[in-house]
């Protein structure tokens, strides 16, 4: 049964690592302090850090992706000249609800073809520097269910100076970024017997039919195998905006699902942000608490926020325009 599928990691020059070896380099990196990034897009959701706060008046949300912003400036964001909006809800799960019901009265769209764009981040690390990896992927998916994967070429970087001496040190060797064919992999998702237009548009229904196609052999649990299933059915499918706030309601309810009030993604954009996983690392979903739209999907260490891997969605909508020919 191949739920999951895997790509190997190709990274010539660099070992590839574990989750334990990333979280070593990057408590040796980000010690002491956090490295914030400019609002340009960086690679898919990496390197910005998650934030959790409530200010005393009211829940604070973000200005939404094309500038508006809702509700009234709180007096602190104002003194310090921060574009802060404070909406009219009393908590992290009403601002999610009403994210939801934004989502959820969107029409389904029109066109020939789905586009998904964004931009995938990859933080690497061997014994003694972190490379980070970005690379943007667009998705299609026409009306038949056929799909197109385009990914542009991986720039790599080294985030910090201590990792630039440490890269010179072991002889400057070669980045994934340094070769044309460098591809970053990445772990699939395919519940194969599902179809975008077989999932229902009401989260108790949605979370029934998941569980109905959950594997029975101890490969998973229902937590881990519905996470999985909604981050398929945000990132990977064409599914209408009722069954994408499906998708957050469902996660919400589960118990080891907390709402976060606030979250940054790796382009600066803020958001709130639903979260699951170990003590250690957390896995985020951010959205935009305007339209509910999904901003990132990302692996982040619970301690301090650094982002370990990313997807920011730059663009997510059916269009009428069609992917680029293959050329040999």
């Amino acid at each position: 049964m191949k739920e999951f599928q895997v790509i190997d990691d190709v990274m010539p020059d660099v070992p590839p690592t574990d989750h334990a070896r990333v979280l070593a380099a990057r408590a040796r990196v980000l010690e002491g302090t956090r490295r914030r990034r400019p609002a340009v897009w960086p690679r898919v959701t990496l390197a910005a850090a998650a934030v959790t706060g409530v200010l005393a008046a009211g829940f604070v949300v973000v200005p939404r992706l094309g500038g508006e912003q809702a509700g009234t400036a709180s007096p602190a964001a104002t003194a310090s000249g921060t574009a802060t909006a404070v909406a009219t809800v009393s908590s992290p799960r009403d601002a999610l609800e009403k994210a939801a019901d934004r989502l959820a009265a969107q029409p389904p769209g029109t066109g020939a073809w789905w586009r998904r764009e964004a931009i995938r981040t990859q933080t690497r690390a061997n014994s003694s520097f972190t490379v980070e990896n970005r690379y943007t992927e667009v998705l299609w998916i026409d009306r038949h269910g056929n799909q197109r994967t385009v990914q542009g070429r991986v720039s790599s970087s080294l985030p910090t100076a201590a990792d630039r001496r440490a890269w010179k040190r072991a002889g400057s060797p070669k980045l994934c970024g340094d070769h044309e064919d460098c591809r970053i992999g990445r772990v699939s998702f395919f519940p194969l017997a599902l179809k975008p237009t077989m999932l229902p548009e009401e989260a108790g229904a949605l979370k029934a039919l998941l569980l109905k196609h959950r594997p029975t052999d101890g490969s998973t649990d229902d937590e881990g195998w519905l996470w999985n299933a909604a981050r398929w059915i945000l990132l990977d499918t064409a599914a209408t905006p009722r069954t994408r706030a499906a998708a957050y309601r469902m996660l919400a309810d589960l118990p080891g699902t907390d709402v976060v009030g606030r979250a940054s993604d790796t382009e600066g954009r803020a958001g709130i942000a639903l979260e699951h996983g170990t003590v250690g690392i957390r896995q985020q979903m951010v959205i935009d608490p305007g339209s509910g739209d999904l901003l990132a999907l990302q692996t982040v260490m619970a301690k301090g926020g650094a982002v370990l891997d990313a997807y920011a969605v730059r663009r997510l909508a059916w269009t009428d325009e069609r992917p680029p020919r293959i050329t040999d």
